[in-house]
């Protein structure tokens, strides 16, 4: 079954008195175990496509079906359940409290699953995996920019989602970093069966 399917989605935005559309009739596929990369330049919609297509966001038209069910369909409380569960959303901005340490932060997700102690256990497993491991008793702002994506994928990666949605996830980063973030991203499309949807 495809994982992730967007057939003619479209999205528009009102800023003042002018409309904007920002996604005209795109459609794509995520299959299991595949990375599927999104380029555009800056201010081309990507960052709405992928909200679009995690759910977090509704098309103006179009349909957006994950697992073969559609997203709109979903009641709050079963999308919030996807999310939880089921989709990682990659995101660069870390912690709202910087203080907490790296592995805390990866490990918020699966507290209220199977308690504080194997939560901090599976995130610095985690951490491991990705290369990150000894970042796991630092905190956010001391982390470098490549760190901190490591660490923002570890805790996506964490839940064992079976989709990735990463936005723009090598900006900023020098050409070794890049080679290392997008290779870690394919290692978890073809190695754990995880679809990846990434704009670039």
């Amino acid at each position: 079954m495809t994982l992730l399917t967007l057939r003619s989605v479209s999205r528009s935005y009102w800023r003042g008195p002018s409309e904007r559309t920002v996604l005209r009739e795109v459609s794509l596929d995520v299959q299991p175990g595949e990375l599927v990369a999104v380029y555009g330049q800056r201010g081309a919609g990507k960052t709405t496509l992928l909200k679009v297509a995690a759910g977090f966001d509704s098309p103006d038209a179009g349909r957006v079906l994950f697992e073969g069910v559609d997203l709109a369909s979903l009641s709050r409380r079963q999308l919030a359940a996807v999310h939880r569960e089921r989709i990682g959303w990659v995101e660069r901005s870390g912690p709202h409290s910087r203080e907490l340490p790296t592995s805390v932060y990866v490990a918020l997700p699966l507290y209220g699953k199977v308690g504080a102690a194997n939560a901090q256990r599976l995130a610095v497993a985690a951490l491991t995996r990705v290369g990150a491991g000894e970042c796991a008793d630092q905190r956010w702002d001391d982390l470098s920019d490549a760190d901190r994506m490591l660490a923002a994928i570890a805790h996506a990666l964490v839940r064992e989602p079976r989709l990735l949605v990463v936005d723009d996830p090598t900006a900023g980063l020098g050409i070794v970093d890049r080679e290392r973030i997008v290779g870690l991203l394919r290692s978890a499309a073809e190695e754990a069966g995880v679809g990846v949807l990434m704009a670039v």
